[in-house]
């Protein structure tokens, strides 16, 4: 039989497919995805060879190297590069929670991913954050963005309301209900300004006088 003028599967139709068997079932299986395909499982290891791994991978550079923000605006402070980076981080995952294990389980070696880290540690340095500290604050913001993500996909209602009137966390509870707009994005805000004060904080502590 002669071999086929164009490829039956490409790198990202496999990546789609991925997603999709993600966002359906919360789980990420080869086997299943090659059925899934109608093809072997070999033919997924064709276009990754890394199996897995390198899928996984795939997945991270699918969900962020066209949200993430290449370089910083003119005059753009430190600050505001990380309201950006943060909120474009977090909308590429919103919608996929079940990648985000995936995303923790391996380090990231995707270019155009790293590339973005890359641009985020240049503008803390150039911020004036100093080596021993610019990683803890990838580090935090990273684990806060992935953890909003997770938090976005999460039941309406996450703690049950006892109904006690001298409960603080059912009073609470009932007025935030009343609030506009979306809890978990309300607190998405209100988490990484909080955080940005903790980071200046940081880096002001390790240099005294600047």
């Amino acid at each position: 039989m002669a071999r086929p003028s164009t490829p039956l599967l490409s790198r990202e139709q496999i990546l789609r497919a991925a997603l999709d068997q993600l966002d359906r079932t919360g789980e990420l299986g080869l086997p299943k995805l090659a059925r899934q395909l109608d093809v072997g499982t070999s033919s997924l290891y064709h276009h990754f060879k890394g199996g897995r791994e390198e899928l996984v991978e795939g997945l991270r550079g699918l969900l962020t190297e066209e949200a993430m923000p290449e370089e910083p605006l003119p005059g753009e402070s430190w600050q505001d590069f990380v309201r950006r980076w943060a909120g474009r981080y977090r909308s590429a995952f919103v919608a996929h929670p079940a990648a985000v294990p995936l995303m923790t389980a391996q380090t990231v070696t995707h270019p155009s991913t790293l590339a973005s880290y890359e641009t985020l540690a240049r503008v803390l340095h150039d911020a004036g954050f100093d080596d021993e500290e610019l990683l803890h604050a990838v580090t935090v913001l990273d684990n806060f963005v992935l953890g909003s993500a997770l938090d976005a996909g999460a039941p309406v209602e996450v703690w049950a309301d006892s109904g006690r009137a001298d409960s603080p966390l059912s009073r609470a509870i009932r007025a935030t209900k009343a609030q506009p707009g979306d809890r978990s994005a309300r607190a998405f805000h209100i988490g990484l300004e909080s955080l940005l004060t903790g980071l200046e904080s940081l880096r002001d502590q390790a240099a005294p006088g600047r």
